[in-house]
């Protein structure tokens, strides 16, 4: 909003002391600060608030309005109640420094003041909207506005701000005032959590969000991504969450355009993927390069699976799109052998993992494996790469916690070995070994299976193990002889050692 407008509003008894530089400042948001620099708080835009406490000499009054000035703030309101007159060189200052200073009556109260500011910022959230929203939301669909042009027509038309987010909560278009990157993808993390949708969510200083789904065009994948609005739907005026319904549906169908080019690129990309896989390169290279894909740009294959979510395994290709709309140069994602997701990228920080986890919560209690094989260049380089990130998303597998990740690097572990045998043989390796003490930990409440990994990990030094885990070393010994008496192994050999060290990796 304009300061004109503000100043416009007499019931809020605001007053100007120095003038505004220009005509009227644009208001973005309110902080109110009594710290004597608050610069660094600051983004630009600000109606920023004072009691002026903070003033006790000409000196103070300079400091802080040049931490004003230089963050860009909209104007400085300077409240009297607590000092009786505002400070002349605080006047001075503001004039020095091109700041426009008000100041406001004592019966009105910051609050009352900060709550007309957002009130305003946000729009009128109880206007219904107009007879013709759906024609103009269908007008700038079908002149390409995209994203943007959908959310502003809808905005106009109900004074509700949006932001338009991509699967894992990253904006894609457009904004709600106040509310920073960071809160919109905690908004949308604790939506997740929630499950259900509309969900409105809470943002500190900022009121609250409601976030739609907008449907993937993918059939069993979840949402390509969502809308944030600003306010609670439950409080608009009838016909506004009907109106934001049918903008994610719009979303929807723009998408639906993009997935279909998709699904042309990823039949030509398994084709690639299957000519490399036999060996014929100058095939393979001819499909890769009608993809667009740089073959001389060194491209790293990337495999993700997972397991325990509603969506199966189609949450791995929700991971790997969020990841090419990111980055440039990227292949389309597509299925591959045993449920998992495969991707061409370009050699870079492609982030993954962190894609992965910013969908946890609809993991459940599974997991995402993310296997990637080494960057290369050319078919024969890149065939190596698939190989790598094959292997290494079987590694993967095998860690614990919620996102699992492998590379290269770990294909000279014997992790790799033990990635290559059957889960019930592995299963069973473990419980024949560790099984018992397990269960005597159970029955008994001792720490017997920690107590063996943790002298493991210590290369098997009595006195290092014994300080780590704050016992006397005649007590690690105790425990670690019950240990070697319920499985019939010592610690004592190499060979013994290995065993426990593969059964423990086992999770």
């Amino acid at each position: 909003m304009e300061l004109a407008e503000l100043l416009a509003m007499p019931r809020l008894g605001l007053r100007s002391v120095v003038a505004a530089p220009i005509e009227s400042p644009r208001i973005r948001s309110v902080y109110t600060t009594d710290l004597p620099d608050p610069g660094r708080y600051l983004d630009g835009g600000e109606l920023v608030l004072t009691s002026t406490t903070w003033y006790h000499e000409p000196r103070d009054a300079d400091v802080f309005v040049a931490a004003l000035s230089g963050a860009g703030v909209a104007a400085l309101v300077a409240g009297t109640a607590d000092v009786g007159a505002v400070p002349t060189p605080l006047a001075d200052a503001c004039t020095r420094h091109g700041l426009t200073l008000l100041t406001v009556d004592d019966e009105v109260s910051f609050a009352a003041l900060t709550e007309t500011v957002l009130a305003a910022l946000g729009g009128g959230h109880r206007r219904a909207p107009s007879v013709n929203l759906h024609r103009g939301l269908v007008a700038s669909m079908a002149a390409g506005e995209g994203a943007e042009g959908l959310i502003d027509v809808f905005a106009r038309a109900t004074g509700v701000w949006c932001a338009v987010l991509s699967a894992t909560g990253a904006p894609r278009a457009g904004g709600v005032p106040l509310v920073s990157e960071r809160q919109l993808a905690r908004a949308h993390h604790d939506a997740l959590g929630a499950g259900g949708f509309p969900a409105v969510r809470s943002v500190p200083g900022c009121g609250e969000l409601t976030l739609f789904p907008v449907q993937s065009p993918a059939a069993r994948r979840p949402p390509a991504g969502y809308l944030a609005a600003s306010g609670d739907y439950r409080d608009w005026a009838p016909g506004v969450a009907d109106a934001a319904w049918e903008v994610c549906a719009l979303l929807a169908l723009d998408g639906a355009a993009v997935q279909e080019r998709r699904r042309i690129e990823a039949r030509f990309l398994r084709e690639a993927v299957d000519l490399l896989t036999e060996g014929r390169e100058e095939a393979a290279a001819a499909r890769l390069t009608s993809l667009g894909l740089d073959l001389d740009t060194p491209l790293s294959a990337v495999y993700v699976r997972t397991t325990g979510s509603p969506y199966g395994a189609e949450l791995a290709a929700t991971v790997l799109e969020d990841v090419a709309e990111r980055l440039p140069g990227c292949s389309v994602p597509i299925p591959a052998e045993d449920g998992a997701y495969l991707m061409l990228v370009p050699e870079g920080d492609h982030d993954t993992s962190g894609t992965a986890e910013r969908l946890a919560p609809l993991l459940a209690d599974g997991h995402a494996a993310i296997g990637t094989g080494e960057p290369a260049t050319g078919p024969t380089g890149l065939r190596r790469s698939l190989d790598e990130a094959r292997n290494a998303l079987r590694v993967a597998a095998l860690a614990t916690g919620t996102v699992r990740t492998a590379d290269p690097g770990s294909l000279s572990s014997y992790e790799l070995l033990l990635a290559a045998v059957p889960d019930d043989v592995r299963r069973f390796y473990r419980e024949r070994l560790i099984g018992v003490v397990e269960r005597y930990d159970a029955a008994h409440g001792s720490d017997l299976v920690a107590t063996l990994s943790a002298f493991l990990d210590a290369s098997g030094s009595w006195q290092r193990c014994a300080e780590q885990l704050h016992i006397h070393v005649n007590t690690l010994r105790y425990r670690l002889q019950r240990v070697e008496q319920l499985t019939g192994h010592s610690l004592a050999t190499l060979r013994d050692r290995i065993d426990f060290c593969l059964a423990l990796s086992i999770g």
